[in-house]
């Protein structure tokens, strides 16, 4: 007699009604560019798209956010700041969630967003929007960590849709993503100021001082938005974080990133209005 090895019965992975994997959770009403590709996009698990998804790396460098067809950034931002403190990402990313290795593993996770003065809880299943079966829309320095296109998924799923996330102000991701306040400065008004006082560059010196003394303390982040289609004199439209946990690029103490911003304003840069 030969005997027979019962098969263990595939586990069923969890599919969200709420915010499926169809053109509803892509789009809102396809007013932007991203519409070019609703005919091309698919979605797939991550064990679909790679054969050993994690969470998170074992080195931090290789969960660097990187952009992809969604115009997000603001949002993205945010995400990069969050990895300067393991305990703000675990307050939004809770750790312990079974993940594809565990057999506990049933196709879903949560994250928590700040909304109106509590955190509410969301729930995605892990299908992720792709093209040609890579991640079309953000990833990670290493394609096989996932944490952050999950967490985008959660925040589209709040807002709507992906599409809903296209343009938007850092300030209000960074407010979402930890529950505290946020302050805006603008770069413009100092360098203004500054030129009426008797030392020039006094203001802006003292102000870019007074972020790296803040910058161990609180999130910041700069961010330049043009008014033509996306470009800054000759740039892409960029956020730089100074919050990384790599020491603060600087030059003669002051941070490369407020000097580069201050001296292209100083010329009359305009797409520099709103910094």
């Amino acid at each position: 007699m030969r005997a027979v090895r019962a098969e263990t019965p595939a586990r069923e992975l969890f599919q969200d009604a709420a915010f499926p994997a169809s053109d509803s959770s892509l789009f809102f009403n396809l007013s932007t560019p991203l519409a070019q590709f609703r005919e091309d996009i698919t979605w797939r698990r991550p064990q679909e798209i790679c054969a050993t998804p994690q969470l998170f790396p074992d080195n931090p460098r290789e969960g660097q956010v990187k952009q992809g067809l969604l115009g997000d950034c603001w949002f993205l931002c945010a995400c990069a700041a969050l990895q300067k403190s393991q305990l703000l990402l675990d307050q939004v990313f809770p750790p312990g969630q079974p993940s594809w290795s565990d057999q506990k593993y049933r196709g879903f996770f949560t994250c928590r967003i700040w909304q109106f003065g509590h955190w509410e809880e969301v729930t995605v299943d892990d299908r992720l929007p792709c093209l040609a079966g890579r991640l079309c829309f953000s990833r990670c320095q290493r394609e096989d960590v996932f944490w952050l296109p999950l967490l985008e998924k959660a925040y589209a799923k709040v807002h709507g849709s992906y599409e809903h996330l296209w343009a938007g102000q850092v300030a209000d991701a960074l407010v979402d993503l930890t529950g505290s306040l946020a302050e805006r400065w603008t770069l413009k008004d100092i360098v203004e100021a500054s030129g009426q006082q008797d030392r020039p560059g006094g203001g802006e010196q003292r102000t870019c001082r007074q972020l790296l003394h803040l910058k161990d303390r609180c999130l910041i982040s700069c961010s330049v938005l043009s008014p033509r289609a996306g470009t800054v004199c000759g740039y892409n439209f960029l956020h730089h974080s100074l919050v990384r946990e790599e020491k603060v690029l600087s030059r003669r103490g002051v941070p490369w990133v407020c000097v580069a911003l201050l001296s292209l304003l100083r010329e009359g840069c305009p797409s520099f209005s709103s910094t």
